[in-house]
């Protein structure tokens, strides 16, 4: 008699260790269903970071190279100015040389008249300086009223 009580102790033994198993079998299978769960939202949540950075790297992109154009725009503007300037300094260097040669040249027509055409001369000298006045106060005044570069107050600045 004790063999059968042994023996239905360890059979029931044997059954609560089969149904502790699969309890946390059933267990263990909600815990991996609840990761499986995490790890699918965490890669949908990668992926739309992901298209996000993607969407930012573009935008970036596409900014610089709207700044590059620009930086480019300006540097042909400031070399375009610095030729301006450059001729404008020829210009009136040779201005000013023409104006010399043409008195040194009236002063040795005058010495050589000796006093015939001294007064035509003198008058014709008198307009040259007048021509020559007129034409650097023309300059003056055209520097004076061209538009600078920017003429509105907000011009040239992104205003968003």
């Amino acid at each position: 008699m004790s063999s059968v009580w042994f023996q239905a102790v360890f059979a029931a033994a044997f059954v609560l260790l089969v149904a502790g198993i699969l309890l946390w079998l059933r267990a263990a299978d909600r815990k991996l269903a609840r990761l499986v769960h995490t790890a699918e939202n965490m890669e949908r949540q990668a992926h739309a970071a992901s298209a996000q950075v993607t969407d930012f790297v573009q935008t970036t992109t596409t900014v610089m190279q709207n700044i590059q154009g620009q930086l480019d725009g300006v540097s042909k503007l400031m070399e375009a100015t610095k030729r301006i300037g450059q001729s404008a300094e020829t210009v009136s260097c040779t201005v000013s040389r023409l104006s010399d040669a043409m008195a040194q040249t009236a002063d040795r027509h005058i010495a050589k008249a000796g006093g015939k055409y001294k007064h035509q001369i003198a008058d014709a000298l008198d307009w040259a300086e007048v021509g020559y006045a007129a034409w650097q106060f023309w300059q003056t005044k055209r520097k004076e009223n061209s538009p600078p570069v920017c003429s509105e107050h907000d011009e040239g600045h992104d205003n968003e």
